[in-house]
Order: structure tokens, then C-alpha cells, then sequence
């Protein structure tokens, strides 16, 4: 068993497998892997002082200035200076320039829109509304994800159409992680009730690591939560164990025990594979597609 390319989602514009690719967060980045055919792409709404929306996965400049610029976006940075900056090798796309990078490759249902704990507050949804109502077209092309289900029930009211889904996580994740991101992780219950709700279309599974209280072990990703899932009618999205290492901020700045080499990643990957998710969210989506589970 193989994954196809359409179920394979890129996350935010990193290949490291590829040296000299373009910069992280990147349009160029998400042109190359929309161009090449991916199931879609994994991006960060991320907004100026002046209330547009750009996409950019961290909060501010200080990682892409190697600390010279500490200023953040949505309090310190305007619309132009967003435009006239420059990563090591790319430029940071606007939201509408996202869509129509999603429009023109007519990629497929699975493009992941990241919705920050951060920017689930009023001001913030409005703008997101307004942009959304403008790419109307595109709506059935994106899953917004990290969603809160105050959230949910706002963009739902607004956008009958929106596909969302909560990032759910095991519970003791939930409760060493969860003020981590904001709040924003849910138990498989919580998930099942917001779809009985008529609220979510998938769920966004995300698997910390495998270590459970006292030393003992534990997975999400299993056939027990993919049953409940599957029998409630949701779609399965998940991200492989590697992308915590690369997430600035969480985990402590390592990757989880099995993703500390390739050997035990692409070995965690295949048996992910083997579950039939609808998707996979993962940094090496070259090498995961050459993975025979």
C-alpha cells in the first residue's frame, strides 16, 4: 500500500530533503509544491497592524533576522513592509495570493489552513470572513483547522459552506500541550459532539508523541480512533511525528523519540499509512510517497 500524491500535504512550504528549496512560508514554496501535483498545502493566516492578511507561520521577524528584527506582524509590521520583505530565498504570499495559487492549480480538497489560537478573537475572524466571501470559489478546496468550537459556530453562521475541522490530540497531550497552542486541542468526544452539531467535515489528528503518565505508552493514531471517526462520517487528516521538531516553540526544540532518525520515522509513517487516513500533513512528502506500508 501507497499513499497517492493527492493525499499528501506539504507543510508550510519545507522540503529539507531538497537543499537550496525555497525559504519556509514562501509563495514561491507553495508554487512549487501546488505545481507538482501535492493533495495541497499546509499554511499560517497571519495578519499586519493594518488588517491584512498574509501567510506566514511564525509570529514575528525575529527567526528570519536571525533575532536583528524583533518587531510582529499583527501589531508592528504594515501591510507594505510585509510586501517588501524578503526571506533567504522568497517572498511572503498575501491570502489572496494563496487562493488563487489554490484556484489556478485546481489542487484537491485537502489544502490546510492553520487558525491559530491566537487569531480566533472577533476582529480577526471578521477580516477572514470578508477575504473568504472573496474566494467563494475555493471553499470546498480548503479545511480550516485548530479551530475552537466558539469558532467553528462564528464561521459556520457566516460561511455554510466552510470545511473545518478541531485538531484533536490524546488526552494527555491535551493536558501537557493544550495552553501550548492556545487552547485549541480537543479529545476525540469533543470532535464527535461539534460533528453532531453539523459543524465540522474532518478532524485534524495530532499525535504528540507515544510516552503516557507514569512511563507508560499511548497512541491516537490506531484503528479504535479511525473507527469512531470513520463511523461518524468525518475525514481523517493527520500530521506525521516529525513536524513538532520543526515548529518553533513546542516540543522543546526536538523532534519526538520517533522521529530522531529516518529509520523510525518512515517506520511510524508506514503503519500511519496502513490506516487509511484522508490525508497526511509531513515535511518529506517526496519520501513519503515511496513508502510502501
Amino acid at each position: 500500500m501507497r499513499l497517492r500524491r493527492n493525499q499528501i500535504i506539504t507543510h508550510r512550504g519545507l522540503e529539507p530533503d531538497r537543499p537550496g528549496f525555497f525559504s519556509e512560508s514562501s509563495y514561491e514554496a507553495f508554487a512549487d509544491h501546488l505545481g507538482r501535483g501535492f493533495g495541497g498545502i499546509e499554511f499560517d493566516l497571519n495578519f499586519t497592524c493594518d488588517g491584512e492578511i498574509i501567510v506566514v507561520h511564525d509570529a514575528g521577524l525575529g527567526r528570519f533576522t536571525d533575532g536583528r528584527d524583533t518587531r510582529t506582524f499583527a501589531t508592528d509590521i504594515t501591510t507594505d513592509e510585509a510586501r517588501a520583505f524578503r526571506f533567504a530565498n522568497g517572498r511572503i504570499p498575501f491570502f489572496s495570493e494563496v487562493m488563487k495559487l489554490i484556484r489556478t492549480h485546481n489542487s484537491t480538497r485537502i489544502n490546510a489552513l492553520h487558525l491559530k489560537g491566537r487569531f480566533q478573537e472577533d476582529k480577526y475572524l471578521t477580516l477572514l470572513v470578508a477575504a473568504f466571501k472573496n474566494a467563494r470559489d475555493v471553499l470546498d478546496q480548503i479545511i480550516v483547522f485548530d479551530v475552537r468550537p466558539k469558532t467553528a459556530r462564528c464561521l459556520i453562521s457566516e460561511l455554510p459552506g466552510l470545511r473545518l475541522a478541531p485538531s484533536v490530540a490524546h488526552p494527555y497531550d491535551i493536558e501537557r500541550y493544550g495552553t501550548a497552542v492556545g487552547n485549541t486541542l480537543l479529545s476525540v468526544d469533543e470532535a464527535l459532539d461539534l460533528k453532531r452539531e453539523g459543524l465540522i467535515a474532518g478532524v485534524w489528528l495530532d499525535e504528540w508523541d507515544l510516552a503516557d503518565r507514569d512511563g507508560g505508552t499511548k497512541t491516537l493514531y490506531n484503528a479504535d480512533t479511525f473507527a469512531r471517526l470513520r463511523a461518524s462520517g468525518l475525514e481523517i487528516y493527520l500530521v506525521t511525528p516529525e513536524l513538532h521538531g520543526t515548529s518553533p516553540g513546542l516540543y522543546g526544540g526536538e523532534s519526538p523519540p520517533d522521529a530522531i532518525s529516518k529509520n523510525l520515522l518512515y517506520h511510524r509513517i508506514k503503519e500511519l499509512v496502513r490506516l487509511e487516513p484522508d490525508g497526511i500533513c509531513t515535511d518529506h512528502p517526496e519520501e513519503v510517497l515511496t513508502l510502501d506500508a
